[in-house]
C-alpha cells in the first residue's frame, strides 16, 4: 500500500487495516457510478455552512450506516486510488471524512461495503458538498 494513502486515511482518523483483495466492484466501477453527470446526491451541504466539516462527516456516516456500507464493527472499504484499489479501514472516535480533502480543498471520498456492492461517497460539487449513495450491480 502506498504510504501517502495510508497517511491520508490515518490523518482522517481512520484505522487502516490493510489492502483489500476480495471480490466485488472495483474502485473504478464505483468511481464511474458516483462521479458522473447523472449522479444525484442523497444530501447536499453548502460549502459556506459554518459546520460543513462536521455535517459532511456525520451525513456520510449516517448514510453509510443506513445502506450497509459499515460493518457492525465500523469497518468498510475506502478507495485508495484507481491504481491501489480498496483499503480496508475502520472508524475511530476521531474519524472525519471531511479531512480527506486535498490541499486545494477538493473532497472525494468513496467507500464500499466489505461484503457487497453498496457504495457511499462524499464529494465537493460547485458550491456544495454532496453525499452520494448507490447499490452497484
Amino acid at each position: 500500500m502506498n504510504d501517502d494513502i495510508r497517511l491520508r486515511l490515518e490523518a482522517a482518523g481512520l484505522e487502516v487495516v490493510g489492502p483489500f483483495s476480495g471480490a466485488g466492484s472495483s474502485v473504478a466501477e464505483a468511481f464511474h457510478r458516483v462521479v458522473n453527470v447523472d449522479a444525484e446526491p442523497v444530501e447536499t451541504i453548502p460549502r459556506d455552512c459554518p459546520e460543513a466539516a462536521n455535517r459532511v462527516s456525520e451525513s456520510w456516516q449516517a448514510h453509510a450506516q443506513s445502506m450497509g456500507v459499515l460493518s457492525e464493527d465500523g469497518s468498510f472499504l475506502a478507495a485508495g486510488s484507481l491504481e491501489h484499489g480498496w483499503i480496508h479501514v475502520k472508524l475511530t472516535p476521531t474519524t472525519s471524512i471531511f479531512s480527506t480533502q486535498d490541499q486545494e480543498g477538493d473532497l472525494l471520498f468513496i467507500s464500499r461495503s466489505p461484503t457487497g456492492n453498496q457504495v457511499c461517497a462524499a464529494s465537493g460539487e460547485g458550491a456544495e458538498y454532496w453525499i452520494l449513495a448507490k447499490e452497484l450491480t
